[in-house]
């Protein structure tokens, strides 16, 4: 999964890119919210040496990018089910009148547990096969930027 973007900041060896959100991630609206802004910003490893302003292609492997989604949607998927029946198995040998009531407040105790233990072992995830890379410096004309 290859995107094109300009390199907005240089730290060390990792560089802060601005992507334009291509057509497919906007009508998602996952992390947009609304927002109508359709920059992305995100830190890469900086392998083709690039500076400030120049274009560079930034690239993730979709194996790791798919494990990401996994771990991110995923986790917390099971986390939702496993809380849900939980908590119907509880309603209904303990008390029957508040079954899906119980089954609804488990399911958002196990999204947010999974959510904890997600947060709590991000440094684990903070590894180089999950971060984009910056691997060659592209020739990108004002024309085609969108601007």
């Amino acid at each position: 999964m290859a995107e094109i973007g300009q390199v907005i900041n240089v730290q060390e060896d990792e560089v802060v890119v601005r992507l334009m959100r291509s057509e497919a991630c906007a009508k998602c609206g996952a992390c947009t919210a609304g927002l109508e802004s359709k920059d992305m910003f995100i830190h890469a490893n900086n392998l083709c040496e690039a500076k400030k302003d120049e274009w560079v292609e930034v690239y993730l492997e979709e194996g790791n990018f798919l494990r990401a989604v996994g771990l991110m949607y995923g986790i917390p998927l099971i986390g939702l089910f496993v809380g849900l029946f939980l908590g119907l198995g509880l309603g209904y040998s303990l008390i029957p009148v508040y079954t899906e009531i119980l089954g609804v407040a488990f399911s958002l105790v196990g999204v947010g547990i999974t959510f904890w233990i997600l947060h709590i072992n991000e440094h684990r995830f903070r590894t180089k096969k999950y971060k984009p890379k910056a691997i060659r410096v592209v020739d990108k004309t004002m024309e085609n930027s969108g601007e």
